[in-house]
């Protein structure tokens, strides 16, 4: 068989050199991902031209029928679970063929199943058949650091300094990045002081041992280590943005946006640290000033549709329709986040009350995290324009199983058909809803509702007094039994109680002080009614409350009171059935 381990790699079953785990090691220029043990690990994956990781030539090794045995031992040996015989194969067939992929091999497996002593000697094994791989490096500095030999590893790591010596900074971030894995943090640091010991004068130095020490959760020593390097290279933006995020880890908000200020000033030309000052100005809330920055950097790099969409939305948040219009319209022309762009412009179209327009929008909507909620809007406004039956289709045509999302779809179809005034069909929906989702409590209190209106009161309590169980500082549910069975029944006292209750959950809510005048007036206590109710109407002029306050001041012979409270409201809520209701129940017409 005249065939060699190289040839074999070249091979299309390529069975004994298939990556079957993941550790240490990468290719050169790459990070270490860290390792897993066997029962966290999820997936397995094939590294292709796994030839092209090494920088030595791959010695011909003539395969042997007993090479050949070895080879298919230790992969399925691997494959049915046995680690320690793969992981034994795969070393010994290294020390025996000088292949550096069966060293590296060995290296990942021992890191898979955490074995640090196998891990470091099959390390020792590759970058001694192998010392110019700087994947090889890599995992030999972490199997020291591993093992309690941090000294060790500092050999290693500057060899890798060495090679990316024409650029500091990509070295010293892809030695930071290395030890950044690494679980004892505290170590990993100890071993980059020691790196940047000799380097004071490196400003890439003390940039990677400020991330590495931020990593760690060392504020103190990343601030440090910042101001070092800010020192040496004031104006470095990457440097800037890193001593921003510390200050504001620390808690110093404030001067972390005024020294980013400054900083966007001093270098006006340096778009990613304005897009940086743009974004902690969103984040602060400074809207204006933020939608200022914001097109200060579309002009220094036009046509960047994340700019032109967050400027879109600054936009809107700021109501400057014709802005937000023309930014988001000028998103969605790049063909990129053109479901976003659709979006927002048929909120847009909907707060300029252009219904159709803003259905067309949400209609291109078709993937993304938008997706429910469009179809949620198509479906509201088909609604609002009197077609509820093509509102529920839009429901209908999304597939979703997640708990939260079917929850939102019910809630929304149900609420469409209450206040189409479709009871009935409400109520079956939430006994399907609930049958999904029993126990919800969002669904519990929307059937409720839905019982109430139909008369079915012991439903109505029942759902609420599970709600109470399950909750029993739901101030929604306490508010309603307490109000259903004021207005509905002669239980006044323990309405009383139930609102109470909720009440003191929430003192200044003007729907629960509303409750709790209705109850003191079906208590006979006109004149604590009246100023509960007055007090809910200062919050907010409610036409319910209103036509509460009207009548308790009526029946308690303050009739132009009660004339002058309906008048105000009228003139707020011409078309208020309830209100219209009790003025003519009152005043004869």
């Amino acid at each position: 068989m005249n065939l060699s381990i190289r040839n074999l790699c070249l091979a299309a079953t390529s069975i004994a050199f298939s990556v079957t785990l993941t550790g240490c090691a990468t290719v050169p220029g790459q990070t270490t991902s860290q390792a897993k043990s066997p029962s966290e690990a999820t997936t397995t994956t094939a590294t292709p031209s796994i030839d092209a990781e090494y920088s030595v030539g791959l010695p011909a090794v003539p395969l042997s029928p007993d090479l050949l045995y070895k080879l298919l031992v230790a992969e399925t040996a691997l494959q049915r679970g046995h680690y320690a015989v793969g992981l034994t194969q795969y070393y010994r067939l290294a020390q025996q063929t000088r292949d550096p992929r069966l060293a590296a091999k060995a290296s990942r497996i021992a890191v898979f199943v955490r074995d640090q002593q196998s891990a470091l000697q099959a390390a020792r094994l590759w970058v001694e058949i192998d010392p110019v791989n700087l994947a090889a490096r890599q995992a030999i500095s972490a199997a020291y650091i591993r093992n309690g030999e941090p000294d060790a590893a500092l050999e290693h790591l500057e060899y890798v300094l060495a090679q990316e010596s024409d650029d500091s900074e990509r070295g010293f971030m892809l030695v930071a990045s290395l030890l950044s894995r690494e679980q004892d943090l505290q170590t990993a640091l100890t071993v980059m002081e020691r790196l940047v010991e000799s380097r004071q004068e490196n400003y890439a130095a003390w940039h990677a041992y400020a991330h590495l020490a931020l990593r760690a959760n060392m504020l103190d020593k990343a601030d440090a280590g910042v101001k070092r390097s800010l020192h040496l290279e004031p104006n470095n933006s990457s440097t800037i943005m890193l001593q921003t995020r510390i200050m504001q880890l620390k808690g110093d908000k404030e001067a972390a946006l005024e020294y980013l200020d400054q900083k966007v000033r001093a270098l006006p030309d340096e778009t990613v640290l304005r897009l940086t000052y743009a974004r902690q100005l969103v984040d602060s809330r400074d809207y204006e000033e933020a939608f200022a920055q914001y097109k200060i950097v579309i002009k220094q790099s036009p046509g960047d549709v994340d700019v032109l969409f967050a400027l879109g939305l600054l936009a809107l948040q700021l109501d400057d329709q014709d802005s937000a219009y023309d930014y988001l319209s000028q998103a969605r022309e790049t063909g990129q986040r053109n479901d976003d762009a659709r979006f927002y412009l048929g909120q847009l179209e909907e707060l300029r009350e252009n219904p159709e327009a803003a259905m067309e929008h949400y209609g291109f909507v078709v993937r993304g995290d938008n997706l429910v909620e469009a179809r949620v809007r198509q479906a509201v406004i088909a609604a609002q324009l009197g077609d509820v039956d093509r509102a529920r289709d839009y429901l209908h045509s999304l597939h979703v199983n997640a708990p939260a999302q079917r929850q939102r779809i019910f809630l929304v179809e149900g609420d469409l058909l209450r206040n189409a005034e479709r009871h009935q069909e409400a109520m079956a929906l939430y006994n399907h809803a609930l049958g999904e989702l029993p126990g919800n409590i969002s669904l519990l209190y929307a059937r409720s509702m839905a019982a109430e209106r139909l008369g079915l009161l012991d439903q109505a309590e029942r759902d609420l007094l599970a709600i109470i169980e399950l909750d029993a500082d739901n101030v929604d549910a306490l508010n309603a039994l307490g109000y259903t069975l004021a207005d509905r029944t002669d239980r006044y006292q323990e309405a009383y109680t139930y609102v109470k209750r909720a009440l003191e959950l929430r003192p200044n809510d003007n729907a629960i002080l509303d409750s709790m005048g209705w109850v003191l007036y079906r208590l006979g206590k006109y004149n604590d009614a009246i100023k509960m109710l007055r007090k809910s109407l200062e919050i907010r002029l409610d036409p319910e409350v209103a036509a509460h306050l009207g009548e308790v001041l009526w029946v308690n012979g303050e009739r132009e009171d009660a004339r002058e409270i309906w008048k105000q409201a009228l003139e707020v809520s011409p078309g208020d059935k309830r209100l219209l209701t009790i003025i003519e129940r009152f005043i004869k017409p």
